[in-house]
């Protein structure tokens, strides 16, 4: 139960770095609505495959104990 919130809570931090970026960062920018600003979803999509795939190997090993720190990854 513990791993699933703590990957969950993975996913909400995620999505508010998300809404971040996108409210207030973009259009700073003026990237806001461009296809300059395809790069920025594509990193975006790579971090939330890897939260979704690696993410959670490491919270399973963390929590089991296989890695004595998060530190020491």
């Amino acid at each position: 139960m513990k791993k699933n919130v703590i990957w969950i809570s993975g996913f909400v931090l995620l999505f508010l770095l998300n809404l971040a970026v996108e409210f207030f960062i973009l259009p700073t920018i003026g990237l806001d609505n461009t296809p300059k600003n395809d790069i920025y979803f594509k990193i975006w999509w790579l971090a939330v495959g890897t939260w979704l795939i690696i993410g959670r190997i490491l919270i399973d090993r963390y929590l089991i104990g296989e890695i004595g720190e998060i530190g020491e990854i």
